[in-house]
Formats: structure tokens, C-alpha cells, sequence
């Protein structure tokens, strides 16, 4: 080979050399490219975007003037589009809204029925006999009753000795009360608590309503403070509720954050965080709250001690520690799983990745449906899980490994391939017992109303005020979720507290074991 040759042969090894770099440079601004628009349209969803995570697999998604007419048929096709033959067994449950009657009040609520007689001209018939009451028309309206304040004058009695005997004169004990010192009775106090935490009412608003209807004065901070203090005459309840979590083998968790301005040695911008766990055997389901400021992984995997069993949560990083031991089985949410991708096949255009990944999903909730539906029994469900969606889990599982390697590691498509793959085992261990559900959809209800809470409180002002925070919320809600009325059930503990003396005492006052014609009903769990 003559130097020209050479020469040649060194420049178009050169340029070859150079072309590859450029491609790889091209690949990776068009995958930066690629990242950057999708974060972008999430943003745009995000901020003027629908807020639901209803999926609707349509190839248009623009409707025509008949929109809800393309929309509904858009609906019934994807319902019906599968490919496992198990779906073919399932028949489509069609949930039309049962049309509720303007007047169809709780059932609970007193009637007190007027009677409006016939005028007496139209009681004689035309041919002189006077007519009989067949029947009457009955239209109910709801009636409103302003509450009614009054002062309880305690009278203690003080007997003597009619001789004056020395030292025979005896004044009555006072009655025992879980504020002492309150100017105001226990039912106040439950009201401010329920008004507080479930009506989601300020302090400054109840202050105001005392004041203008009631006419007397009590103080935002007075009220902030009885809250707190009777917090501690009411954690053997929230002690004896823990224990059933621990001792019942399914449980759930999940966090949200709390800001807590004076707490020791952290700034008050810092962000802490307030534990749902929910848990408890049938006929004694318990929600509880917790709040926790540091080293959050010790803090959960110490709450869970003693605990066996299959949990429901996400993959948050503060859960890991709880998974070394062999005694507890995580059950991921899938959920969160289908949230990844969600975003994704809504943005993208014809039938992605996302899009295809999104249906796994959807049949896999239409055979959760078809149980809860069915109202099927924990043995029930486990066998229909083992005949229609495992299979299903492995056909997921088989395109994931499939697609993964061809999609950018680090595009959004890319993030919910891995945190899939990640979390796969926990993703189905929801197959291996019927007691388990798909996701952790249940707990994330009952963060909900705290989170809704927070949003108007914002804040708390001490550590002590944020352990009584949590406590009222989990008494609050474990009521509602047995259909108790918290106000009442709230008058009731309060009232009974003080006279506890046994552990037996206590448990007497456990929302399932407290008497329901002492602290009334609501019609659902709200």
C-alpha cells in the first residue's frame, strides 16, 4: 500500500470515527429531547389537565357533536377487547347511578309527622255521603334545629350535723371530668374536636360562632390547648387499636408530610411526616395516624415489631428496613404502578408502549371489579385470582422483559418499565392470599381527609400538637369507618374516660365494642 493510500485509509478512519461520535451525540440530544418534551407535557397535564386517572383507550380522543354517544361506545369496545380467554368469562357489570330521591333522608334521623286534613267543604260527597281517609300523600322535607347551649349549674351538696358536731360536716366529690379546670363540658369539647379535624372548621371560625350565637367567650388558644391536654387521657384507646394492627396478619401504610414549626433542634420550613397504618381483623378495622420527624426507616420498622403478615404500601425508600425480615411480605401497589405509565399514554399518539401496558391493567381491574362486585369471600377471590389473574401477571411480566431493553433508560417510559420490573414480586403477591387487595387504593382514601385537613390548619405549632392531631384523626376515623356518628361517639368516650380503671374498661370503648344506641349511626363511612 503507497503512502497516498495510507493516507486516505487514516482520514476515512478519521471520519468514521468522528461520524460516530456525531450519531451518538445526535442519539443523545434526541433522548434528552425526548425526556425534556415528555416532562413538559406532564407539566402541561399537570397544570391544566384532567386530574382523574380514568384511562380511556380511545385512537381520536376528540369527540363530535355526539361525543358522549362515541365516548360511551369508545367504552363498551375497550371493555370487551382482550386477549386472555379467562376475560371472556367475565361478564361486564353495568353500574348505572341508581337515581336518588330528593327526598330520601337517613333513615337514622327523627320524623315527626303533621297531619293536613282535607278542607271540610271537600269531605262531602256529591251525593251527600261523607268521604273516608283512603290514604295519604307523604312528602318529607328536612328540618333544622340551631344547637342549644346551656349552663350546667353543679350543685354539691353539703350535709351537717343539725347538733354541730365537730367534723361532721361533708361536701359531695366532684364529678370527674377528663378537663377539670375546663369552663366548658365534655360534649364542647367534642364538638370543638370533630368541628375541628372532620368539619375541617378553624379555630378562629368556632371562636366567632360562640361569641355571635352563644354569646360567651371561648379563645382559639384555650381550645388548641384542651385539645391537647385530653389527648393523653385517650391513648390507652389509640394503644389498645395499635395492638389489633399488630396481631392481624394484613395491614397497609402510607405517609404524607406535616410541617411541625417548633420542633427541637429543626428549622420550622423542615418537613415531617404523619404514618397511616391501617389494619385489624374482620369487624375491627382500625386507622391510625402517627406522627414522626426523624430517622423514618427505625421509626416504622420499630412500629411494625411483632408484626407477620402481608402489608400493603408503596416503594418509598422509608419502608426498605421493614422488608429485611422474612416475617413480613410487601404488597406493592400497583397502582402506583399504572400511574407511571398513565401520563404517558395519554400524551402519546397511536398504540404505544404506555397504551399496551395501560390495558394489562385495565383487564386486570376489570377482574378485581367482577369480586367486589360479586361481594366474593377471601377464598372466593384467591381462586379467581389464581385462574384468570396470574396468568395475566405473566403475560405482563413476559412484555415487560420484552420491551424494556428497547426503551431510553431515563425517559418517564423508561422510569415505569424499572419501577415495575423493581417491585414485580410485590407488585403480585396480592395472588398468593385473597384477604390482600391489588393496591393500596384503601389506605390512600384515608390520607385524603387529612391531607384535606391540612390544607386549612396548614400547620402545627408543637410536637405535642401534632401527636394530638394524629390521635383525634385516628379515633375520628376509625368511628366513621364503623359507621359511627364521631360527634357522639366522641361525647361518649369523653364523658366515660375519667371512671377507666381496667384495661377491659377501655376496651369496652372500642369503636366495635361500644354500644350503638349510645353514640348513634351514620349512613356511610364518609
Amino acid at each position: 500500500m503507497t503512502d497516498t493510500e495510507k493516507s486516505l485509509q487514516h482520514q476515512v478512519d478519521q471520519l468514521t470515527l468522528e461520524c460516530d461520535l456525531l450519531r451518538k451525540k445526535c442519539q443523545q440530544s434526541d433522548d434528552a429531547y425526548a425526556v425534556l418534551m415528555d416532562q413538559l407535557k406532564q407539566m402541561l397535564r399537570h397544570r391544566f389537565g384532567q386530574k382523574s386517572e380514568r384511562y380511556i383507550d380511545l385512537e381520536n380522543p376528540q369527540l363530535s357533536l355526539y361525543g358522549e354517544v362515541v365516548l360511551n361506545e369508545a367504552l363498551d369496545e375497550e371493555d370487551e377487547v382482550s386477549d386472555n380467554s379467562c376475560d371472556n368469562d367475565i361478564e361486564r357489570q353495568k353500574k348505572r347511578r341508581a337515581k336518588k330521591s330528593r327526598n330520601a333522608f337517613a333513615a337514622h334521623l327523627p320524623r315527626t309527622e303533621q297531619l293536613i286534613p282535607v278542607d271540610a267543604h271537600d269531605k262531602t260527597c256529591q251525593c251527600g255521603c261523607p268521604k273516608k281517609v283512603i290514604n295519604h300523600e307523604r312528602h318529607e322535607r328536612l328540618n333544622y334545629q340551631p344547637p342549644v347551649y346551656e349552663v350546667i349549674v353543679e350543685l354539691r351538696e353539703v350535709v351537717a350535723c343539725p347538733k354541730g358536731c365537730v367534723g361532721e360536716v361533708i361536701t359531695a366529690d366532684k364529678p370527674k371530668h377528663i378537663l377539670p379546670k375546663a369552663s366548658f363540658t365534655e360534649s364542647v369539647l367534642a364538638h370543638i374536636i370533630v368541628s375541628k379535624l372532620d368539619d375541617r372548621q378553624p379555630y378562629y371560625h368556632l371562636e366567632k360562632q360562640f361569641e355571635k350565637r352563644a354569646g360567651f367567650r371561648l379563645s382559639r388558644q384555650t381550645m388548641a390547648r384542651s385539645v391537647i391536654d385530653c389527648s393523653d387521657s385517650l391513648q390507652p384507646l389509640i394503644n389498645l387499636m395499635k395492638d389489633e394492627v399488630i396481631d392481624y396478619d394484613v395491614g397497609a401504610l402510607d405517609a404524607t408530610t406535616l410541617q411541625v414549626l417548633n420542633e427541637p433542634g429543626r428549622s420550622a420550613s423542615t418537613k415531617s411526616y404523619a404514618y397511616c397504618f391501617r389494619g385489624g381483623a374482620p369487624g375491627k378495622d382500625v386507622i391510625l395516624y402517627e406522627y414522626n420527624a426523624i430517622k423514618h426507616k427505625p421509626f416504622v420498622n420499630n412500629w411494625f415489631a411483632g408484626f407477620s403478615g402481608g402489608l400493603h404500601c408503596d416503594g418509598d425508600p422509608f419502608f426498605d428496613l421493614l422488608f429485611e425480615s422474612e416475617a413480613v411480605s410487601p404488597s406493592f401497589c400497583n397502582t402506583h404502578a399504572r400511574r407511571k405509565f398513565e401520563p404517558i399514554a395519554i400524551a402519546s399518539k397511536g398504540n404505544g408502549l404506555a397504551k399496551q401496558a395501560m390495558r394489562f391493567y385495565k383487564r386486570l381491574y376489570k377482574i378485581e371489579r367482577k369480586a367486589k362486585d360479586e361481594k366474593m369471600s377471601p377464598e372466593q377471590r384467591y381462586s379467581l385470582r389464581q385462574q384468570c389473574s396470574k396468568p395475566l401477571m405473566a403475560e405482563f411480566k413476559q412484555w415487560l422483559d420484552e420491551h424494556y431493553p428497547t426503551v431510553p433508560p431515563k425517559s418517564s417510559l423508561g422510569k415505569a418499565f424499572a419501577y415495575t420490573l423493581k417491585f414485580w414480586d410485590g407488585l403480585c403477591e396480592f395472588l398468593n392470599d385473597g384477604r390482600l387487595e391489588a393496591d393500596n387504593n384503601l389506605t390512600e382514601q384515608e390520607i385524603k381527609p387529612f391531607v384535606i385537613a391540612r390544607k386549612n390548619f396548614m400547620f402545627c405549632s408543637s410536637v405535642k400538637g401534632a401527636e394530638a392531631l394524629c390521635l383525634h384523626f385516628s379515633l375520628i376515623r376509625t368511628a366513621k369507618r364503623h359507621g359511627l356518628d364521631p360527634y357522639r361517639y366522641y361525647q361518649e368516650i369523653l364523658e366515660a374516660i375519667p371512671h377507666c380503671q381496667t384495661v377491659e374498661d377501655y376496651e369496652a370503648l372500642l369503636p366495635w365494642n361500644i354500644a350503638l344506641e349510645k353514640v348513634g349511626a351514620i349512613n356511610l363511612a364518609a
